[in-house]
This record gives C-alpha cells, structure tokens and sequence, in this order.
C-alpha cells in the first residue's frame, strides 16, 4: 500500500524496507524521516508540492507509508481519522503557501476536539523567509492560536529533538494538535552533530486520596447523582472504568457526542447523548441533578445552553487533564486538574452503591414519555405519509442494525451528523468518529480513509450529507487508488439541511443559499435524479455506487454496500426533503425549551422538576 511518489502513478512501489542512515551524512530530510521511524510513526498522509519534496524523497525509503490524499484538508482529516480510531498519533505532510494553509481547517477542528496530531509542512529557504518569496506563509504564526506547539525548526541538529518533542507534546495531557515547518535549506542541509536535547511537557497533578474522599461524601449525600462524561474518557483509555463506576455508584450516565461509545448503547445506566439534539432524559438528568459528576468535559454551549440555568441546583465536581477547562464555562463546586486514568482510581477505590430509587423511576418516566428513539416503521416521518418515502433516522437506524459492534463510523456535518448520534448503536470506544467541536463539513470521507488505513480489518462507514460530501468527494480518488474499503452512505435530501431547518425556526422559512438542486431545471420538470449525481461521480473515480429512491429498496441495497469488506462502495439514499432533527433546544435555551417536533414545545413534563 506504499506509493513511491517519484514512479508514476499507476505504479506502486511494495515491500520497502528502512535503509540505515548515518548520522554525519543524513540530510535533515532524512533525519525528519527516521526520527518519525523511532518514535514509531507507520503512516503519513500527504500532498506533495515543490518545499516538501525532500521530506517525501526520505520518507519513501523508510518503513513508513505514505497516503496521498487529494486535497491537503483531505490529509489532515485522514490524520485525525487515524488518530481518533487508534489513540495513536496521526502525522500528516503538506508543502508551503497554499498546501500549508489547508490544512489550517483540519488543525483548529483537532484542536477543539483533543486529537493528537502532527502537522509537518514545508516552506522555502531561510534566506527567503519575510520576502513574499513564491508560496510562502508564516505558518507558525497562523496556527499557534489553534496548536499545543507550533514551531519552524531552523537549524538542522535540532531536528530529532523538535520532532521528539511535538510528537509528545502532541499526546501529553490533552491531547492536540501540533505542527513543525521546515525551510528547503534545512531539509537539504547536513549537520554534523545532530542533538536531541527535549523539554519536557508539564505533567497534571494527580488526584489525591483526601480528594477521592470529599468527592464520595459528596455522593453520598446525593439524592439526584449523575455522570455527566466526555471525549475525555475516550481519549485517556478509560471507559471501563467509566462503565465501573457507574455500576458501583448505580448512577445513571450522559455523554456528550465526544464521548459516545464510552458505555454500552444498551447499558441499564446509560441516559444517551446530552445537549442541543441530545436525549430528552439525558438533559432533565443533567439539569435537575443535585449533584454532576463531569469527567473529561468542557461545558460546550451546545450542550449547556445558557451558562446561568445549567444544572443551576447542582454542586458540580469537573476533573479534567486541562486545568484551563476548570470553571471556564461554568463555576464548579470542586475542579480537580488529573488524567482520568488516575482519577478514576480513586473513584473507585471510595465508591459506594447510593440508592436513589425515586431518581431512577424519575427519569425513566422522563425516558418513556420522549423516547429518542420512537418505533417507527420504515417512512413514517414527520413530513408525508407515504411508507415508501425514507427518512435520515430510518436509514440510520437500518444501518445500525446491521453492524458489527466494532464498526467505525465517521460523519460530516449537518442533520445526518445529530440523526447518527441519536440512532446509531454505538457500543465501544472510538467507533464514532464526528467534527464534534468545530463542526466542519467534509470531515466524514477523509477521516473514515485515515481510520480504515489504521484498521484494514475493521468495517468503516461514512455516513454523509450531499451538502457535506460535496466538499470533499473527491476522496473517492484516495479510496480507489489504495484500495480502501470504505463505505459512503450519503442521506441526501438536497439541502443544507440544518442550514433549512435553522432558516425554518428562526428566519421565517427564508430559505437563503441552503437550496442544492440544480437551478437550471424547474420544479417539477426532473427525472428524479438528485444534483449532483454522486453515483455518476463516484464512478468517475472508480468506485461502485447505487441509489435508493424507495423504503423498499433500502434493506437490500445496504446489503450490497457492506457485502465485500475491502470494496470501496458509495450508496446515495433520497430521503424526505424536509424533516427536521428533533428533539431540538433553541440556541441559548434552557431544556425546559425543548422542541419535540413541528410545531410543538416542552409538555408538563419538561415544565415540572423533581
């Protein structure tokens, strides 16, 4: 799977093996390339340009393999795709100017979402540098607000060092984003004395046993405890213990979208995703808790709504790897700045059972009166009545039956993105794989090859949006020309759809640049062809595809799709023009605000408190 970027490229070079390289005589290209051997880098993504030849040049003789992806944003999502599926660091290669400044979207979407990353680009000779010199950019400076580090490395003996330490900087902690630039000169140059002399990263303080304690004396006076768990589990490793300490406290659980898949679907304790599309249960156990567990969270405003009214009758205990995060959002009774992996071991060594029956009864009754996800039958939606019309939520739904429980899904951004984290059966760790922080359009293909190159073996499936997919369908390419079986399942309703459903609620139905069809044909007057016509275009790149217009024709058609593993396959499913995600709590509203479908708001129910 290894292209040799100086073959043409219909030929591949197989087998490589890393050649030794002499210290004395290596060019720093050659160091950059070892230096990412060593610290056990096995894949970088990549698009090649004039400042970055030199690095590649070195990295296709060593036993590293290079993914060329079609656009440079292409690269750096394939990173995170890596890094999100595995933990492991994901490592992506541009050139300077304009292949630098692509991936700038990629980077600050790993920055809000804790992804470890390294951004490696190229830039022109030092004695260029400030002079408007051809594709020039002060990355560094573009991209310090939105990284852990970003540095240009100027002398060469410092590259082992300047690599060593980005990549750990990159994992420490929070994890992050980071980005070394490398003039041409010092690529090519030849230093004599590499050094690797490192910084080290500050290191959280742990939680301590007095702490441990306070936090159990404060459960146990609880009538109303929840967990309230983020990307910050997933990211330490620590879901069982998530899932054990919700057993040993039988506290019920909310999870951000981060954090989905860090307990069971099916587990008794689980409420479901919380926030402005989250669980009906999930939002009333939040909000009406007297005391909020936070672990690995920081208090999004799409999760909180308004600051003031959060969980306003709560003590609210946060212990995070980012003491930054602590009280940043909202005032905490007691911020404890740990790894979870060592907090957690206190929890659990203090833990004990709180039995609050009234509290469990409270919020099942919350549960059944607005179930997330209500029986319905194919094409039951709410727009139209024909059975055959499909909706998101029944493809969505269909798909998550199908699926083996270690399957990854990644998503762009829109309505398709809140249908698959309401319905999908998510029942391990990093299997969903979601622009969650910046809300990034056209994360889901690049991010589901950078997964599926990470796990060859495991299913992988982009559930997409015709909006979302439009900005980088020429992925495929990526797909086709390694081989990459992965899946693109595109819900497609010919709009910007939450763009549509925003308009709808707040700007009086004007529907301003959120329409997809194609202008040049009149209402009424097409062939049933959505537009673009992604099946046409999927099969200019290569890659198999079918479209399904009708509920009946679905069950067989995602058959089809998932049917050989290593096929790269696309399946473009019309749904319902304009259905809405519900439930829905307006910007800036409280739960109590919740929309539950058109024309409705918030019943008795949500008006009432325990």
């Amino acid at each position: 799977m290894k292209l040799d970027l100086t073959l043409p490229a219909a030929e591949t070079a197989t087998g490589a093996v890393a050649q030794p390289l002499a210290p004395l005589s290596a060019k720093g290209a050659d160091l950059i390339a070892r230096t990412l051997v060593d610290i056990g880098v096995d894949t970088v993504f990549c698009y090649p340009g004039g400042a970055n030849l030199e690095m590649l040049d070195a990295l296709s003789r060593v036993s590293i393999t290079l993914v060329r992806t079609e656009h440079e944003q292409g690269s750096v999502f394939g990173a995170q795709g890596y890094a999100r599926a595995t933990g492991k660091l994901g490592v992506c290669l541009a050139t300077s100017g304009p292949g630098a400044t692509n991936l700038v979207t990629g980077i600050a979407d790993a920055a809000s979402d804790s992804v470890p990353i390294l951004a490696i680009t190229g830039n022109v000779a030092t004695h260029w540098l400030g002079k408007n010199a051809f594709q020039e950019v002060d990355i560094v400076a573009i991209t310090k607000p939105v990284t852990k580090l970003a540095r240009q490395v100027r002398e060469a003996r410092d590259i082992p060092a300047a690599v060593r330490e980005a990549a750990a900087c990159a994992l420490a902690g929070r994890p992050g984003p980071v980005l070394l630039d490398f003039p041409k000169d010092i690529q090519q140059a030849r230093p004599q004395q590499p050094t690797d002399k490192r910084s080290t990263s500050a290191v959280p303080a742990g939680m301590s046993d007095e702490t441990a304690q306070r936090i159990a004396a404060l459960l146990a006076q609880s009538e109303r405890p929840v967990l309230y768990a983020g990307g910050g589990v997933i990211a330490s490793g620590t879901s069982a213990q998530l899932v054990a300490l919700a057993e040993a406290l039988d506290c019920p659980v909310a999870l951000t979208m981060m954090g989905l898949g860090a307990v069971p679907d099916d587990h008794r304790l689980l409420l479901g995703p919380l926030g402005m599309h989250g669980a009906y249960a999930a939002n009333v156990a939040v909000n009406e808790a007297d005391l909020v567990l936070a672990l690995g969270v920081r208090f999004d405003d799409r999760v909180i709504g308004d600051p003031a009214s959060f969980a306003r009758h709560a003590k609210i205990v946060h212990i995070d790897v980012d003491a930054a995060e602590i009280g940043k959002n909202k005032p905490v009774t007691l911020g404890v700045h740990a790894d979870l992996r060592d907090a957690f071991a206190g929890l659990l060594a203090h833990a004990k059972r709180r039995d609050v029956p009234s509290w469990h009864a409270y919020l099942r009754e919350r549960r059944d009166a607005h179930p997330l996800r209500a029986p319905q039958a194919a094409g039951e939606a709410s727009v139209g009545k024909d059975a055959s019309v499909l909706t998101g939520v029944d493809v969505i739904a269909a798909l998550a039956a199908l699926l083996p429980p270690e399957a990854v899904v990644t998503t762009g951004v829109g309505q398709h993105q809140m249908w698959a984290m309401q319905h999908l059966r998510l029942r391990e760790p990093r299997t969903f794989l979601s622009s969650a922080g910046f809300g990034t359009m056209g994360f889901g293909l690049p991010a589901a090859i950078g997964a599926k190159v990470a796990l060859p073996d495991v299913p992988v499936i982009d559930i997409d949006g015709d909006g979302s997919l439009n900005m980088s369908v020429n992925e495929l390419s990526t797909c086709r020309r390694y081989g990459l079986g992965v899946k693109v399942l595109v819900i497609n309703n010919q709009w910007l759809g939450m763009v549509r459903q925003w308009q709808d609620m707040i700007y009086a139905r004007n529907r301003v640049a959120s329409s997809l069809v194609d202008p040049n044909v009149p209402d009424g007057a097409d062939d049933g062809r959505p537009y673009p016509d992604f099946v046409t275009i999927a099969a200019g790149y290569g890659v198999a595809g079918a479209r399904v217009t009708r509920a009946e024709e679905l069950p067989a058609a995602l058959a089809r799709m998932l049917a050989d593993p290593s096929e790269p396959y696309l399946l473009d499913v019309l749904v319902a023009r304009e259905d809405d995600v519900y439930p829905m709590i307006p910007a800036g509203k409280t739960y109590r605000d919740v929309v539950f479908g058109p024309g409705q708001a918030a019943g008795p129910i949500a008006a009432g408190a325990f």
